[in-house]
C-alpha cells in the first residue's frame, strides 16, 4: 500500500469517528450536544481539508526523512557537548527540573481551583504566569488576564449555565458578605 493511500485510509478512519458522534449526539438533549456536535463538525470540516490537500499536493512534498531530521538533531547535540568540553558553555538545566516545574505549576492551578474555584484560580494564575514569565509587560499581562477570565465566565456560566465549583474557602468569603 503506497504511503498516499494510508494516509487516506487513516484520515478516513478519523472522518468515520466524527460521523459517528455526530450521529451518536443527535440522541443527546439540545444542551448535552452542545459540545460533541460542534467539535465532530469542526473535525469534519478539517479532516476533508486534509484529505483534499494530501491528495493535492505532490508526493516529494510528503516525504519526510525521518533519519535526516534525528541526525541533524545528534549532530546540533554533539556540538553543544563538543563546545562544553573546550570552555564554558551555557549549563543545560537536567530535564527533571523541566518537568518538577511543570507538574508544580500543573499543581498549583489545580490547587488554586480547590481553594478558589475555577474563575477566581484562573484569574490568578494568569495573571501569575504573564507576570513572572516576563512575556508582556504587567499592563498588557493584566488586560490579558482579565479578557480570558472574563471569556471563560462568559462562555460557562452565562453561555453555557454551567453551575461552578466555589472552591473550599467559599464559607470563608460568604462570612465576610
Amino acid at each position: 500500500m503506497s504511503r498516499r493511500a494510508q494516509e487516506n485510509l487513516a484520515a478516513a478512519v478519523i472522518l468515520g469517528v466524527f460521523v459517528g458522534v455526530i450521529i451518536m449526539s443527535l440522541g443527546y438533549g439540545p444542551r448535552a450536544r452542545l459540545i460533541p456536535l460542534p467539535l465532530a463538525t469542526i473535525g469534519i470540516l478539517l479532516t476533508v481539508i486534509q484529505i483534499v490537500w494530501q491528495n493535492v499536493r505532490s508526493t516529494d512534498e510528503l516525504q519526510v526523512d525521518l533519519l535526516q531530521v534525528l541526525t541533524r538533531q545528534a549532530e546540533k547535540e554533539g556540538a553543544a557537548a563538543k563546545e562544553g568540553e573546550d570552555g564554558p558553555g551555557p549549563r543545560q538545566k537536567s530535564p527533571w527540573r523541566k518537568e518538577a516545574a511543570a507538574l508544580g505549576i500543573v499543581a498549583a492551578l489545580a490547587g488554586l481551583i480547590l481553594l478558589l474555584g475555577p474563575i477566581p484560580a484562573i484569574f490568578l494564575f494568569t495573571g501569575a504566569y504573564f507576570l513572572f514569565s516576563g512575556h508582556y509587560s504587567w499592563l498588557k499581562g493584566l488586560v490579558y488576564t482579565v479578557a480570558f477570565t472574563a471569556a471563560v465566565y462568559l462562555l460557562f456560566v452565562v453561555a453555557l449555565e454551567v453551575q461552578l465549583y466555589h472552591g473550599i474557602l467559599e464559607p470563608l468569603v460568604e462570612r465576610f458578605r
